[in-house]
C-alpha cells in the first residue's frame, strides 16, 4: 500500500494530532477523535508495551483497526544523541521491525525528547522511515519571528518535521487555537500537535499533559473549521510514500549463504558461484552480470520486457548441500539483500526434502520499486519438518528491472537449535536440483 502526499491549497491548514509514548490514558483521546470523525498518530515504544500505565499490544492493534496511525518512537525512549551510533540503530531500527512484525504500517518516526543530530537523522533514513518529527521549530504566539507558523507540505525536511513543542499542563486552550489560527491567517501550513498524558488531575502530576476537558474543547472547536479548509490528517497521509522494508540491527554475523556478495564466478558464465538464475512461465527476459554493484565489482540484474505469467529470480543454488544451507525444523530464517527495482519485487523460498526433491515453499510481501540501492529483509515462517535444505532469493513477476547484490541469510532461532534439528548426512541423497 502506498499513500499519496496531500497538497495544500492557499490558506489551507492541516492539523496532525500526535500522541507519544504509548500511554494508556491516551485511549480516551482516541475515543474523542473517533466521535468527531478524526484520527491520530500514536508513536509507540514497542519495548514498553504492556508495562504499567502503557498501552498493550492488543490496544494498539485496536487503535490501528479504528483507523489511527501507528508510528515508531524507539524501543525504550532514550536520549538518542547520548548513545553510540550502533545503539541508536538498535533503538530506531528494531523498534520499527517489532512494530512491522506485529502487523502495523510504520512509516512515521518521532525523536524522543526531540533529541537528534545529523547522525541520528541519517539512521532514521537508513531504518527505512519515510519521515521523522522533532520538537519545536514552529512559531508560537510571542515566539521568534524567524520561525514559520506552519510547516509547508511537502515539509522543508521530512526528517526534521517541526512542531510547537509538546503540549504542557500550562498550555491553554487559547494557545492551541492560536497555533491553528496563526497558520490560517499567514498562508496556511501543516501543524503537528504533540500530546502525552490525557488526565486531570494527573497522579502523579505530569508536566506534559492536557486535561480531558481542554482536549474535548479544542477538538469541538477544531472540527467545524473544515468548512474553511482546516482539516485533520495522519502524519503518513501528509508525507505519503510506500511502506519500505524492515531493517534490523545488528545484521547477524552467522552468514549461511556462500558467495553472498555475488563476486565469484569461477566458470565465467555470468552466474555467481552457488547461485542460479531461475524462473518459470511465459515472459521475455534478459540477465546481466552488471558492474552497477552495491559493493565490490559485480551485481546481478534481470529485465523482463514482456510478461504473461511466472517470474524471474536469483536464488541460492538448489544442490544437495555444497551450496544449499541446511534447514532446521521449525526455525525461522532472515534473508536480506540490497536491491534496486523499477517495479514491485519479493523474496521467495524453496525447500529440499529427504528424497532430494526441491519444491516451492513460501514468499514474502511485495516490496516497492526503489531507484537507489535499498536494503530489504524478510523473515520466513518456521521451516517445515520435511525440509532438509533451503534455497532463497528475490524475484520479479512483471515487466521491469531488478538488480540485486550482497545477500545474507541467518537462522534467527539458531541459539535454540539442537544438533537433532539438522539433517544427518545419510539423509542427504544426491538429486539433480529442480528448475525453480
Amino acid at each position: 500500500m502506498e499513500t499519496t502526499t496531500r497538497a495544500l491549497a492557499p490558506g489551507q491548514v492541516i492539523v496532525s494530532l500526535n500522541f507519544d509514548d504509548c500511554l494508556a490514558n491516551q485511549l480516551q483521546a482516541a475515543s474523542m477523535l473517533e466521535a468527531r470523525g478524526m484520527r491520530g498518530t500514536f508513536f509507540i515504544n514497542s519495548a514498553r508495551l504492556g508495562m504499567s500505565g502503557r498501552l498493550t499490544l492488543t490496544q494498539v492493534r485496536a487503535l490501528r483497526d479504528a483507523g489511527h496511525e501507528i508510528g515508531g518512537h524507539t524501543l525504550t525512549h532514550p536520549h538518542l544523541t547520548s548513545l553510540s551510533a550502533d545503539d541508536q540503530r538498535k533503538e530506531i531500527c528494531n523498534d520499527r521491525v517489532a512494530l512491522l512484525n506485529a502487523g502495523f504500517r510504520v512509516t512515521s518516526f518521532a525523536y524522543p525528547f526531540g533529541d537528534k543530530d545529523s547522525v541520528t537523522r541519517q539512521i532514521v533514513i537508513d531504518c527505512n522511515y519515510n519521515s521523522a518529527r522533532e520538537s519545536g521549530g514552529l512559531r508560537s504566539p510571542g515566539g521568534s519571528s524567524s520561525n514559520p507558523y506552519g510547516e509547508p507540505v511537502p515539509p522543508t525536511d521530512a526528517y526534521a518535521i517541526r512542531t510547537h513543542g509538546s503540549v504542557q499542563n500550562t498550555t491553554s486552550l487559547d494557545t492551541l487555537k492560536a497555533w491553528v489560527l496563526n497558520a490560517e491567517n499567514s498562508g496556511g501550513g501543516w501543524i503537528p500537535i504533540v500530546f502525552h498524558h490525557i488526565c486531570s488531575p494527573c497522579d502523579p502530576p505530569q508536566q506534559y499533559s492536557i486535561s480531558p476537558a481542554n482536549l474535548t474543547a479544542f477538538l469541538d472547536w477544531l472540527a467545524p473549521r473544515v468548512s474553511r479548509g482546516t482539516t485533520v490528517a495522519l502524519m503518513d497521509t501528509v508525507i505519503g510514500g510506500a511502506l519500505k522494508p524492515p531493517v534490523s540491527w545488528p545484521p547477524s554475523s552467522s552468514q549461511l549463504f556462500k558467495n553472498p556478495s555475488l563476486e565469484t564466478d569461477s566458470n565465467g558464465d555470468g552466474t555467481p558461484d552457488c547461485w542460479q538464475r531461475g524462473g518459470f512461465g511465459t515472459n521475455t527476459f534478459t540477465w546481466t552480470r552488471t558492474s552497477d554493484a552495491h559493493s565490490g565489482s559485480w551485481a546481478q540484474q534481470v529485465r523482463i520486457t514482456s510478461y504473461t505469467s511466472g517470474d524471474r529470480k536469483l536464488i541460492s543454488l538448489q544442490d544437495s548441500g555444497t551450496c544449499a544451507p541446511a534447514a532446521a525444523s521449525g526455525h525461522r530464517y532472515r534473508i536480506s539483500t540490497w536491491y534496486k527495482a523499477t517495479t514491485s519485487v519479493r523474496f521467495k523460498a524453496y525447500t529440499r526434502d529427504s528424497a532430494g526433491v526441491w519444491d516451492y515453499w513460501t514468499q514474502g510481501a511485495l516490496l516497492p520499486a526503489v531507484s537507489s540501492y535499498t536494503r530489504a529483509e524478510w523473515t520466513t515462517p518456521g521451516v517445515p519438518s520435511t525440509a532438509r535444505r533451503l534455497s532463497l532469493g528475490m524475484s520479479i513477476d512483471r515487466v521491469g528491472t531488478l538488480t540485486v547484490d550482497d545477500y545474507s541469510l541467518n537462522d534467527i532461532d539458531a541459539a535454540m537449535a539442537r544438533p537433532a534439528d539438522y539433517p544427518r548426512a545419510e539423509e542427504e541423497e544426491a538429486a539433480a536440483p529442480m528448475s525453480p
